[in-house]
């Protein structure tokens, strides 16, 4: 992608045009795909009453679990769209995404019922009148659409939206009516993926139903400094972050974030969170921008570092100043030292 002379979409870019992938987006979309497999074996099988299993990714807030949703969306489930012949091969990619209904994307909601809960999952399907009737008949209607179109996988994106949880009454019993909606799809045999804050978390496995039907808690971070595996994604991630500014057209030169120095103030400075990281050098993108340098440089990860890190507290100090005055310490302890 090449941009032109006009200042870049920084927010659109990073957010709806960047996908990076990482270890923990691969297992994900791998779970993903043996869900289907197996919805697919449940549908083209002679069995009666076979019942699907749910996953899980919760973790905190700008951490990547959308995109990690959606990414598979556009990706993967088009991708086969094409496979299977569902869509000529010259439909355009966005429009796929949007009128295939294999893997339904639903974003809950705030503040969330049941009823509202069933109104999002209509509109998902494409449903007219996704306001038009009682809970029971859009109970049935989802049920139908999933049987006609073969969908394949539920995703309901920031279940924290629900209103359930309180330890009212008239909340218990809500809760109960939503959790067993949400069992009659996996006993009707379409899996689902839940995903939404550590809030979440609580919310949809107070059911111990639910939980006991989950086949994988899928995890996205905060990723661990003492663990080797975790470091090395995340370098790699970075090093992907820097080659992605010079694709996309905004710097001339290569932004080098795999310096030991820089991997290890962004990994601190991001919360150790793939999200956070993206959304701290989108910063720092438009500052080296605007200034009209060649590339990301450690000033402007600095700078980013105090706009984003501190103020979504992140961190109780800004890494990259921390880390440049330890270095110019050591420097001048080693030439102390060698007078």
């Amino acid at each position: 992608m090449k941009l032109g002379s006009s200042v870049p979409d920084f927010d659109h870019l990073f957010t709806n045009v960047m996908c990076l992938e990482h270890v923990f987006l691969q297992k994900a979309h791998k779970c993903f795909d043996r869900l289907r497999e197996t919805r697919r074996k449940i549908i083209g099988g002679d069995l009666f009453g076979g019942e699907a299993k749910c996953a899980s990714l919760f973790a905190g807030t700008q951490a990547g679990k959308t995109k990690i949703a959606t990414s598979y969306v556009n990706g993967r489930v088009v991708d086969y769209c094409y496979e299977i012949g569902l869509f000529p091969p010259d439909t355009p990619r966005g429009v796929v995404a949007r009128l295939q209904r294999k893997v339904i994307y639903v974003e809950v909601s705030g503040a969330a019922t049941l009823m509202s809960l069933l109104e999002d999952l209509l509109r998902a399907f494409g449903d007219p009148r996704p306001c038009k009737g009682n809970l029971g008949q859009k109970k049935q209607r989802i049920l139908t659409y999933i049987r006609e179109f073969a969908t394949e996988l539920l995703i309901f994106d920031e279940m924290n939206h629900l209103k359930i949880g309180s330890s009212s009454k008239t909340m218990h019993t809500e809760a109960t009516r939503v959790h067993n909606t949400l069992k009659d799809f996996l006993l009707g045999g379409c899996p689902i993926v839940f995903t939404g804050t550590i809030e979440a978390e609580k919310k949809v496995f107070s059911d111990l139903q639910i939980r006991a039907r989950c086949v994988e808690r899928l995890f996205l971070g905060p990723l661990v400094s003492g663990n080797a595996d975790h470091y090395k994604s995340y370098e790699e991630y970075c090093g992907r972050l820097g080659l992605e500014l010079k694709k996309l057209g905004i710097f001339p030169e290569r932004s080098n974030f795999m310096k030991p120095t820089v991997v290890a103030a962004l990994f601190e400075a991001s919360g150790r969170f793939y999200g956070h990281t993206t959304n701290l050098v989108a910063v720092a993108t438009r500052l080296a921008y605007e200034e009209g340098a060649a590339r990301v440089e450690w000033r402007h990860l600095s700078d980013a570092a105090d706009e984003y890190t501190m103020f979504n507290k992140l961190c109780t100090y800004n890494p990259f100043v921390r880390s440049k005055q330890k270095s110019n310490a050591d420097a001048e302890a080693g030439t102390v030292a060698h007078v």
